[in-house]
């Protein structure tokens, strides 16, 4: 079976750089020949990651998408299944605009501490204390999210491409089961964090092309000395044409790269 692909990626919140980038690209959902793949990161950053979800939730059900996971949604579902008390993410990885918007709350910890508790000078504890109650609220007015995140796959292949993340791992002999590490992260989730390297890495166990997300196409460019192009976000693809870069830096560009792939042959599920 063959379907039109429109591949997006690192969508952070942006719902509508999503839609109007998906339109102009010629999606139509009610088509059954189009076939849409988010690489991840749909959440952070932007402010309608619940729009996003619902979205693309709707989509996966109908079967009309494949929703990978990134390493943000690692992110927020250690939040929601109270792997992490941490606040780092909340006010480095941009966690804090999805909270927000989940909670349907300006500042949502601030806020709590302001208002709710009158805590001038929040600690740690505050915050874990915070997150406890913001994630039982996010969860029993979303009761689907948190499995429906964690259940997203790592990667999605066709006869010709590999759609994932941030990388593959190319120093096995099977790229789909990866032994590698990456900060206290590994394997799948090592490769979800990868610093743009894989880029530039020789890819000798598969003959098929890598479409990734995660390292901003601008970013890449410069690094690997692409030309004339280097403020550009579009899509960039290597020479050699073995992979394929679709991060947009969306939280800047306000815009998501779509890859439209005419007529690709699925793999047949067993």
């Amino acid at each position: 079976m063959k379907k039109k692909i429109f591949a997006v990626s690192d969508i952070h919140g942006d719902f509508d750089a999503l839609i109007s980038s998906l339109e102009e690209a010629g999606y139509d959902e009610s088509n059954p020949e189009h076939l849409l793949i988010s690489l991840g990161d749909a959440f952070d950053r932007g402010e309608r990651s619940a729009d996003v979800y619902e979205y693309l939730k709707r989509l996966s059900d109908e079967g009309k998408a494949i929703i990978l996971k990134g390493n943000h949604t690692t992110m927020f579902i250690d939040y929601l299944d109270g792997t992490s008390l941490d606040p780092f993410n909340y006010y480095r990885n941009g966690e804090k605009e999805t909270f927000a918007d989940f909670l349907h709350r300006t500042d949502p910890f601030e806020s709590w501490c302001m208002i709710d508790k009158n805590i001038q000078d929040p600690t740690y504890g505050d915050f874990a204390t915070w997150v406890k109650e913001a994630r039982e609220e996010i969860n029993e007015e979303y009761p689907e999210l948190l499995e429906w995140l964690q259940t997203r796959p790592y990667y999605y292949e066709t006869k010709n491409y590999i759609f994932t993340h941030g990388a593959i791992d190319t120093t096995v002999p099977d790229w789909h089961n990866p032994h590698c590490v990456r900060y206290s992260f590994v394997d799948w989730d090592a490769l979800m964090w990868d610093d743009g390297s894989f880029f530039g890495k020789t890819i000798k166990n598969t003959d098929k092309t890598v479409v990734i997300g995660h390292f901003g196409t601008q970013t890449l460019r410069k690094m690997y000395n692409t030309g004339k192009n280097d403020e550009t976000w579009s899509i960039l693809t290597r020479k050699d044409g073995r992979v394929i870069a679709l991060d947009a830096t969306t939280c800047y560009s306000h815009k998501v790269n779509v890859l439209v792939l005419e007529s690709e042959e699925l793999l047949d599920v067993a």
